[in-house]
């Protein structure tokens, strides 16, 4: 236990070291620190404006949490993926004599600390945005953070510890929880279809009874409608059934014997989990941990170019060989957003007098912050051949480009379109729209050059991010400012043709500046 406890300590003052020697990593803290908490005053005040800051707000909130929070870690570990451990492990932890219940406990420490930390949180707002009496809140918590990670770290020992459950069975408890999240969705999108988005309707969704007579996740949300809302029969009996829950599986992970049958899953997860960081680091989207075989299709063409053009057509060549083409991840996030954004705030945007603001508004924010995710212009700027085509370097950076450009049209129009249709836009606007976002792009791309031309590997990818956004958002802040300012004294239509034309005109300038600055890049490849 010693030796954990040392290795626990070792790796977090190396954590800090290695935090102070990069100063882009302090930068981050300050940038997510700052947005979790201009999140959270924006929740706050969508909570105070819908009506949800009372007790049934936070119930309402617990309820979601105990459906999809809880029921998702369930999964992972009946997955055995729930526990994060380094390759390192492999060779020094897992072959130590150290009993494999301490080895599991130890590999999720952080599991712990997030728990805690997501607890406190909630603790405040519901002092402070849910106006929850002070003792009630402080039993909530005890609830949540002792009751509840008592019970997930049981179950996590239980499943991980005991060696005598098939493989099959647990591979039909991680299906069976996927499939029962996917109808709970279903449900809850049928229901408030047909009731509407308000307050009672929410309220009349989580007072249905059957969510508290569910096993174990229903109980758990007994516990806190017990504390929060007042007793009745159903939760104190439903109550009762949770914490005889949490004791028995506490005993039984306790009493449970554990010869380390989970270190060949532990230890595969452990590198598919390094090689996603590693991913991560290099700038690409990941949407899960294993990097999953990509099957390519036959294509008997031939393509023939010459110059900076061979680029494109070889880039439009490798896309044709996907499955899905110039489809990607990206796309299905936009037409869900498109459809989702929809629906949820069409009453609100029609009644405004102005829906083609808001869709404005969405288009701009998520070509701002989608942009987490790698292209094929990316991996050329890592290719050496890329600098000694005989061309210039304004035409290599464009064809390098080019096809994303197609990719952000297509993806502008699966987010504006529905969103349109549905706020009975004027095409002409939706078209604008559309124009802007992959404007905002193409901005982005280049303006990503011109940041790594800037910092280098000095501040790493993320380093490189912020600079990146910094630039934009200074850049073209202005011209929106003036759009907006044109717009209330003149007339609100002038918006999008101004802020298209500032979209162009900037991105062209940032073009010709990062194409000036293309031929240095050959040296950070």
């Amino acid at each position: 236990m010693k030796a954990l406890m040392y290795l626990t300590k070792r790796s977090f003052v190396n954590s800090i070291k290695k935090a102070v020697k990069k100063p882009v990593t302090l930068i981050a803290l300050i940038f997510g620190v700052a947005y979790g908490i201009f999140l959270f005053a924006m929740l706050a005040g969508l909570a105070v404006g819908v009506r949800f800051n009372s007790s049934s707000g936070l119930v309402i909130i617990m309820t979601l949490w105990a459906i999809y929070i809880t029921l998702s870690n369930f999964m992972m570990y009946s997955s055995r993926k729930g526990v994060i451990f380094r390759p390192a492990h492999t060779h020094f932890v897992f072959t130590a004599p150290i009993n494999p219940k301490l080895i599991l406990l130890h590999g999720a420490w952080m599991n712990y600390v997030f728990s805690v930390i997501v607890w406190i949180i909630l603790a405040v707002a519901g002092l402070t945005v849910f106006q929850v009496e002070p003792w009630k809140v402080g039993l909530f918590f005890l609830a949540g953070c002792v009751l509840e990670t008592v019970l997930e770290v049981s179950v996590m020992v239980t499943i991980y510890a005991n060696d005598r459950l098939p493989e099959k069975l647990m591979k039909g408890i991680c299906r069976g929880i996927k499939i029962l999240l996917i109808a709970i969705t279903i449900v809850i999108v049928l229901y408030f279809r047909k009731e509407g988005i308000s307050m009672e309707s929410a309220r009349g969704f989580i007072d249905w009874k059957g969510l508290q007579i569910f096993p174990v996740v229903g109980w758990s949300i007994a516990v806190y409608r017990l504390i929060l809302l007042g007793p009745d029969m159903l939760n104190i009996v439903c109550s009762i059934l949770y914490m005889l829950t949490v004791f028995f599986m506490a005993g039984l992970a306790v009493k449970m014997d554990c010869g380390g049958g989970y270190y060949e899953d532990a230890a595969k997860f452990a590198d598919d989990y390094a090689d996603m960081k590693k991913r991560k680091k290099n700038g690409e989207m990941v949407m899960g941990i294993e990097k999953k075989k990509k099957k390519f299709r036959k294509i008997s063409e031939t393509i023939q170019a010459s110059g900076a053009k061979a680029i494109f057509y070889r880039q439009l060549l490798e896309y044709k060989k996907e499955k899905y083409f110039i489809f990607s991840k990206i796309s299905v996030f936009c037409l869900f957003f498109g459809v989702f954004f929809a629906y949820a705030m069409r009453k609100n945007a029609i009644e405004s007098g102005y829906p083609q603001m808001f869709l404005l508004g969405m288009a701009a924010y998520i070509s701002l912050v989608m942009t987490g995710y790698l292209g094929k212009w990316e991996n050329e700027l890592k290719t050496p051949y890329l600098f000694m085509i005989p061309d210039s370097a304004f035409k290599k950076l464009w064809y390098s480009t080019l096809i994303e450009h197609i990719k952000a049209l297509v993806d502008g129009s699966l987010l504006c379109i529905p969103m349109g249709f549905f706020w009975k836009i004027q095409p002409v606007y939706v078209i604008l729209c559309i124009l802007i976002y992959t404007a905002l792009q193409a901005n982005r791309m280049y303006t990503k050059v011109i940041a790594q031309c800037l910092v280098g590997d000095v501040l790493g990818k993320t380093g490189q991010n912020l600079v990146r956004a910094c630039i934009q958002m200074t850049v073209l802040g202005m011209g929106a400012i003036v759009a907006v300012l044109i717009g209330i004294f003149v007339n609100m239509n002038l918006i999008f043709p101004i802020l298209l034309i500032y979209s162009i005109m900037v991105t062209v300038a940032v073009g010709l500046l990062a194409s000036l600055r293309f031929g240095s890049m050959e040296q950070l490849t």
